[in-house]
């Protein structure tokens, strides 16, 4: 959908569309629920309304685990105004219905299977009727992504749920899978009726929202799993044999492994990028913006062999890397070349493992060089290979600390600096002068880096720009290459801020930047969710004297988050200069004693880095149809946003 544009300095709330609770809606929220918060929302003086992806993720309820890249997650469907239900299911949901409401947080697996259960139900009642549909027929010849989706979920349903790389079945084509709905194939045909159900009622939804005047905010998330309908479907935009995640930070010395495999650029670039302009077209049916997830990612991604599990032995993909023939022009001969970028393990170290295991798995890690005792890990050893067959203890992170000790990272392109390469033990026996003439060959392959990375970034982002009129707004968090913030703003794209981590990290003490200070291009967000929320780590951290004097006041904080210290934060932050200031709705709730809960870490949506099925099921604590009509509380927010809406954008 067009954005108009911003007249005056905004504001919205951020909520996972999974986490209303209305008394229409079955065990989560639903795409029907959201004109009731759109409702709300202009009443108060609110424009915004952004909410988490919404992509079928099976069973999985982390909405960033997507399947496809296109279909929407039928947990979202409101079975009572499909065309095709049958009245006389309504008591049989009615019950339902009452027994998922006594649920604190969503039953996720529950919810996914009951309602695929009543949908076969209800398809299987109208099956002839709907294989022959014109209406359904005419749909997919305009949304041929479903072809490949409808394909691989029957499948993978046929598998009991297996990875389609186990299913030794290759993808048929997009016109055998035609021919077939052409044929009547019930089983095909019920994920079509699906899907296009399904994008009625989101597009009613947001339509709702358009005529109130409230903006909907989607989230395209950047990377796709490797067990989605589209790596299955179109494996050459995709690297396969690498898999994307994050090096190291103050948060994990080892970094993450996402698992996702990696954009294939040029091929994608080949095709013109139909792809991602097909999926942001998908996207404009629902949205005004659209967060950019991860868009670091543009420009550059960490990329690990699909061999690793850490995200230490990981490399930028793309960069300006070292060849062999510029390594032996700076006087490296292939001797030294492989000295920095294999660890070379001395014999007795090897022999330090006899008797912790067992000499066939010894022999099977290590092989020596020549006559020397000198030892290289096999070529096709890994991370993998090391976690699956060692236990977990003090020898298996030994030989980790070994495997990952390098200066160089050998990658399918080229040569590439290793993340923790300044405590190489590889660097012990060089001269001085090798040691800074390799500084030097690493600041570099830096600096002609990010050039590349500019305009990599510039190239794609102007094509997600360009092809829809969406409002851009770019996830830009962590540390950023200065080519990051040079593009957003040539662009005119929105960067994200969040107050308690936007500092001055170049600085004495890293000072709290204050809200007021904030670039107009930007959105301002009190928090999100991958966050505690702003009560929550009010509670829990040691500088809200910092972050208070940042909001504009003097003295010490408030060591409690009381209504009055929520208010004066969040009237704080409303100062930011960004366009846009997006509250998670949470946030919002700690100015009412009716709605702030007891424990604030029951608000949070994730905890990232943690398996739980705390994680991504966080549901309002009471129905939409309460605080929605809620006069006082209405009253209260209306005023804490009264002199934002006052500023107008020049």
């Amino acid at each position: 959908m067009q954005f108009s544009g911003f007249a005056r300095h905004e504001s919205g709330v951020i909520l996972p569309v999974s986490a209303l609770r209305s008394e229409k809606s079955l065990g989560i929220g639903e795409f029907s629920d959201l004109p009731l918060l759109g409702t709300w929302c202009s009443d108060v003086g609110l424009r915004f309304i952004q909410i988490l992806p919404v992509n079928d993720t099976g069973t999985e309820s982390s909405p960033y685990s997507a399947l496809s890249a296109f279909a929407l997650h039928p947990v979202y469907l409101r079975l009572e105004d499909l065309p095709e239900f049958d009245p006389s299911m309504r008591a049989a949901l009615e019950k339902e219905r009452q027994r998922l409401s006594r649920f604190d947080r969503i039953p996720f697996s529950q919810v996914v299977q009951l309602k695929e259960q009543l949908l076969f139900q209800i398809f299987s009642s109208r099956q002839e009727e709907l294989c022959s549909s014109h209406e359904l027929l005419s749909w997919v010849d305009s949304n041929p992504w479903v072809l490949s989706y409808a394909a691989f979920r029957l499948e993978k349903r046929r598998h009991q749920g297996k990875a389609w790389i186990e299913w030794g079945i290759p993808y048929p084509g997009n016109e055998a899978i035609l021919k077939k709905l052409h044929e009547g194939d019930g089983e095909l045909f019920f994920y079509v009726w699906v899907q296009k159900r399904l994008e009625d009622q989101f597009i009613q939804a947001a339509r709702e929202l358009d005529r109130m005047g409230i903006c909907l905010k989607g989230d395209l998330p950047i990377l796709m799993g490797d067990d989605s309908a589209d790596v299955w479907a179109f494996p050459h935009l995709f690297h396969r044999n690498l898999r994307a995640g994050a090096p190291p930070d103050m948060f994990s010395h080892t970094g993450q492994n996402w698992g996702f495999p990696i954009y294939n650029w040029d091929s994608i670039e080949a095709e013109d990028y139909q792809w991602w302009k097909e999926r942001l077209r998908r996207a404009d049916l629902f949205y005004h913006a659209f967060r950019i997830d991860h868009v670091l990612g543009f420009f550059r991604i960490w990329a690990l062999p699909e061999k690793e599990t850490s995200g230490v032995l990981g490399f930028y993909f793309p960069s300006s890397f070292f060849s062999k023939e510029d390594l032996m022009r700076e006087g490296m001969d292939p001797g030294r070349i492989r000295w920095l970028s294999e660890p070379h393990i001395r014999g007795e170290e090897v022999r330090s493992f006899t008797g912790k295991l067992p000499p066939e798995l010894i022999d099977s890690l290590f092989q020596r060089i020549g006559n020397e005792d000198l030892y290289l890990f096999k070529p096709e050893i890994g991370e993998g290979f090391i976690e699956r067959n060692l236990p977990p203890n003090d020898t298996r992170d030994k030989m980790l600390g070994l495997y990952r000790n390098r200066f160089l990272v050998e990658t399918p392109y080229g040569y590439a600096p290793a993340w923790y390469r300044d405590s190489a033990r590889a660097l012990e026996v060089l001269r001085i002068e090798e040691r800074e003439k390799l500084q030097s060959l690493v600041s570099r392959y830096y600096k002609s880096s990010e050039l590349l990375w500019e305009q990599v970034g510039e190239k794609l982002l102007r094509v997600l720009k360009e092809t829809t009129e969406m409002l851009p707004c770019a996830e830009d968090l962590g540390v950023v290459p200065d080519c990051v913030p040079k593009v957003l703003g040539r662009l005119g794209i929105l960067g994200l801020r969040i107050p308690r981590w936007t500092r001055r990290y170049k600085e004495a003490g890293q000072p709290f930047i204050p809200p007021k200070d904030y670039p107009r291009l930007s959105v301002c967000a009190t928090s999100v969710h991958d966050t505690s929320t702003l009560r929550q780590w009010w509670e829990e951290e040691q500088e809200r004297d910092a972050f208070w004097r940042a909001l504009g006041y003097s003295g010490s904080a408030p060591e409690s988050y009381t209504l009055s210290t929520a208010e004066k934060v969040l009237h704080g932050i409303l100062e930011a200069s960004s366009l846009l200031v997006m509250f998670q709705l949470q946030d919002l709730f700690a100015l009412s004693r009716t709605y702030r809960v007891k424990d604030p870490s029951e608000e949070r949506i994730n905890i990232p880095g943690t398996v739980s099925d705390r994680n991504w099921t966080y549901r309002l604590p009471f129905l939409l149809e309460e605080f929605t009509t809620d006069t006082a509380f209405k009253d209260k927010v209306r005023e804490l946003l009264k002199d934002r809406r006052s500023r107008t954008v020049p």
